[in-house]
């Protein structure tokens, strides 16, 4: 039985010709694997192949077909564990019930006909919408975002056709038995890590826009700014001497914290842990820090003003952000791993408590690795000790063993 991957050409080849392929995301994410397939290609038969994987039938598409077709979030406060987005269920408006393969057939492929609109269809329906982060794979790491990836790298509409396979008893299927699917069916399977390292090659998501010397209490940075397709925010680096030259220099992610970093806030250890970045970086002559606007572990100020409020309730942060309806860490970080890479790095020493940071570049694709993870630790006040607890206990950081 084979047990290695296609090449990501030869399955977008298979995309093209409308065939179906599994793809695959890391062990330590979902440890999922789809069949997928083009939305335009969506034949009755190539339907109900999918539909044999046994799990959710959905269509991957972007934004403007979601405009397009008036679809909106199935939920006001989207809680599931990787934030996938479900929209508004549909069936196109010329079939009975839309249950069969064939009524499914025809929904997925109006759906990815530029010409059609909201009037063509009903609702709710069987055919369930998923909304694609702009930029694919390379902003996402998910099966959503590489079913209109594929797709779109196929020269064909930028919609996707997936369902999740299950094995014969209803468990997830192993690694295991997808190699033997695959084998049985020859169909070219292919992993996310490997779809994200093929676009990294050819494109990316940031540009430089502005740089310049900057002195500092630190010592002299210079700043990088970055503009970022498909967003408004603009991320930037703060990088000391030659990090590029350095076998593994230090390095800090840095996600926004107007409270910490601006206003020296004792409630968390945000601003402090920047600081402290800047000084280590310093003490070493060579560093970079990549600033991330992601205010609030990812839900923006507002919200955060408001999980302050909940805590002073009683809640813990993580049990505040949940109660607003988010993840206890939205964050992203697949930009910042775009702009070491533009920086010219390839090993690092990351600055971080945060295992996830860390876990970010085992399935990145941009060819960087962490060879060490150094703890980055201000001193613990009566105001941030159990929001550090919390984050020891909940969130997996790591602290040293005397903390609390």
């Amino acid at each position: 039985m084979a047990s290695e991957f296609s090449s990501v050409q030869k399955a977008v080849d298979a995309i093209g010709r409308g065939e179906v392929v599994i793809v695959v995301d890391a062990e330590d994410r979902e440890n999922e694997g789809d069949f997928i397939c083009a939305a335009e290609k969506a034949t009755p038969e190539v339907v109900n192949f999918i539909l044999s994987g046994r799990g959710e039938f959905c269509v991957p598409v972007l934004p403007e077909t979601c405009k397009r077709l008036g679809l909106s979030p199935l939920v006001d406060s989207n809680t599931a564990p990787l934030s996938t987005a479900f929209m508004t269920p549909i069936d196109h408006r010329s079939t009975k019930t839309g249950i069969t393969a064939e009524e499914k057939s025809i929904t997925v492929r109006a759906i990815a006909d530029p010409t059609t609109t909201a009037m063509d269809f009903v609702r709710p329906g069987h055919v369930h919408p998923l909304l694609a982060k702009e930029g694919g794979v390379l902003r996402r790491a998910g099966h959503t975002e590489a079913a209109v990836d594929l797709a779109r790298m196929a020269g064909l509409a930028p919609g996707g056709v997936l369902s999740e396979i299950l094995d014969e008893s209803g468990e997830r299927a192993t690694r295991e038995f997808l190699w033997a699917l695959a084998s049985k069916h020859k169909l070219e399977i292919i992993s996310i890590e490997q779809l994200i390292a093929h676009r990294r090659v050819n494109e990316k998501l940031v540009s430089r826009c502005a740089e310049a010397n900057l002195p500092t209490r630190y010592g002299r940075f210079k700043v990088v700014v970055y503009d970022v397709r498909h967003e408004t925010e603009q991320p930037f680096a703060l990088v000391m001497g030659q990090p590029e030259n350095r076998a593994a220099p230090l390095v800090r992610i840095h996600s926004s914290c107007f409270t910490g970093d601006l206003l020296h806030s004792l409630r968390c250890d945000c601003g402090e842990q920047f600081h402290m970045a800047l000084d280590m970086i310093s003490q070493e002559g060579a560093g970079v820090v990549v600033y991330l606007p992601q205010e609030g572990r990812g839900i923006g100020l507002t919200d955060k003003i408001r999980a302050y409020a909940l805590q002073e309730q009683g809640l813990d942060t993580v049990e505040a952000n949940l109660a607003l309806g988010y993840q206890a860490d939205m964050r992203d970080y697949g930009v910042g791993m775009q702009i070491l890479k533009d920086l010219g790095l390839h090993s690092v020493r990351l600055l971080t408590n945060n295992p996830k940071k860390t876990d970010a570049f085992i399935y990145d694709g941009f060819d960087l690795e962490v060879i060490d993870q150094v703890p980055i630790m201000p001193p613990v006040n009566e105001h941030n000790e159990q929001y550090l607890a919390t984050k020891r206990d909940k969130m997996g950081h790591r602290l040293p063993e005397d903390f609390g």
